[in-house]
């Protein structure tokens, strides 16, 4: 079984596939949104017909950072994603063309 595919090659196939995969899929980010909001409306529903608890009004300290991070990671996530992709094939690159060099020398 012969593999003609260079490592470079490979690599770049890799972050390619990353590329589509479900986390930097639109699609997939609406519905993660989609359930975000919902998650939330039922919890502030929650916490409107238990707040009489002390315990309830202790556990949004808790709720509110959660919350935000997730809600962060939906939105933030597949930006950050697309900007280490593209870091990954600079730096592939360039070790591609120093070795191109290396090996002409």
């Amino acid at each position: 079984m012969e593999n003609n595919e260079t490592l470079s090659e490979s690599f770049k196939r890799e972050l390619d596939h990353a590329k589509i995969s479900t986390t930097l899929d639109p699609a997939y980010r609406k519905k993660k949104l989609v359930l975000w909001a919902i998650r939330t409306t039922i919890s502030v529903i929650l916490y409107v017909i238990f707040w009489k608890h002390n315990w309830v009004k202790w556990s949004l300290l808790l709720t509110i950072p959660l919350s935000l991070f997730s809600l962060f990671t939906i939105i933030g996530s597949p930006y950050l994603l697309k900007i280490k992709i593209e870091r990954t094939k600079k730096k592939i690159e360039e070790t591609e063309k120093l070795l191109t060099e290396t090996l002409d020398e």
